[in-house]
């Protein structure tokens, strides 16, 4: 369980690291290179070393709720996928497939994490990393489609089974079943590593706000998925647990996971695939600056409700 300051001490932490990764990045102390350099080491090092410590401290017992926050993710990315094709079929083809995408995924990856771990320590970081094996599945399967590119069954689960982190949870739920000792300096060098994970995300996070053009910020749209991104789909979510009844843990991270922003991959595939970039790179940053205050919220009453 977590109280209202330790919500807010952590929010105003993460907050502050990345209005220092935006000045960096606006003072050019940190090029696109540079930014980019950082997003692959958080990929392909840090997160991985997250999340392979956070296995380090759990055990065998804890099974039975990764198998139901498996589900809960599978479930609900479900749920966005159908609800999406029903939505935005008014607007045009390169701005309907960035809402659908925004709509379908949150920044449950990169900003997750972090926020679980730091709400709910090492049980809750495991907790989110099974969650997101069946997310990052339809990202890079149905997902593409919202840019008519989803690709070949090969290529979706190629995409999928060498993702990093994808790998790092299956070792680590194996190094949980059947748990060995490994050598101190290198046990030690993972838990380093894996410390770097709040900083990291969030210098990122900041860099990628300072690239956005904010002379045509607002629009109705932007409103619209922001309400739907921030509110209902975690009051859905919230919803979905209190009828379901899982196990505490799981109904608090699933409904914080859902209140995360929306993913920064939506920007990246807008621009990829020659979408409205602009429009995404807008949604990314808006949601992300103000879910520093509605994180908290939905924190608290997933806490008062299933704590």
């Amino acid at each position: 369980m977590v109280d209202m300051y330790s919500l807010l001490t952590m929010q105003g932490k993460m907050f502050l690291m990345l209005i220092v990764g935006f000045v960096l990045k606006k003072r050019n102390f940190v090029s696109e290179e540079g930014r980019q350099s950082l997003t692959n080491l958080l990929i392909n090092l840090i997160l991985p070393c997250n999340i392979l410590y956070a296995f380090s401290k759990s055990d065998a017992s804890a099974l039975g709720s990764l198998f139901e926050i498996a589900l809960m993710g599978a479930g609900l990315q479900l749920l966005w996928f159908f609800l999406s094709r029903f939505m935005w079929k008014k607007q045009p083809e390169n701005r309907r497939g960035v809402l659908r995408y925004a709509f379908q995924f949150s920044n449950a990856g990169y900003l997750g994490n972090p926020v679980v771990e730091g709400l709910y320590g090492s049980d809750g970081l495991i907790c989110a990393s099974v969650y997101l094996l069946p997310v990052r599945i339809f990202m890079w399967g149905l997902g593409l489609e919202c840019f008519h590119e989803g690709g070949s069954f090969r290529d979706v689960f190629r995409r999928t089974v060498t993702h990093p982190c994808v790998i790092t949870t299956a070792v680590g739920v194996l190094w949980m079943l059947f748990p060995v000792e490994i050598p101190e300096f290198l046990y030690d060098t993972v838990y380093d590593f894996s410390q770097c994970l709040t900083p990291v995300t969030m210098l990122v996070i900041g860099c990628i706000m300072a690239n956005v053009d904010y002379h045509d910020f607002f629009s109705k749209e932007l409103l619209e998925i922001t309400v739907l991104r921030l509110l209902i789909q975690p009051l859905l979510a919230f919803a979905l647990c209190v009828l379901l009844h899982p196990d505490q843990l799981v109904a608090e991270v699933t409904t914080v996971l859902v209140a995360m922003p929306v993913a920064n991959t939506t920007a990246i595939l807008a621009a990829r695939y020659d979408r409205d970039a602009s429009f995404a790179g807008n949604v990314v940053v808006f949601t992300t600056l103000l879910s520093m205050f509605t994180i908290p919220l939905f924190g608290m009453l997933a806490t008062r409700v299933f704590g």
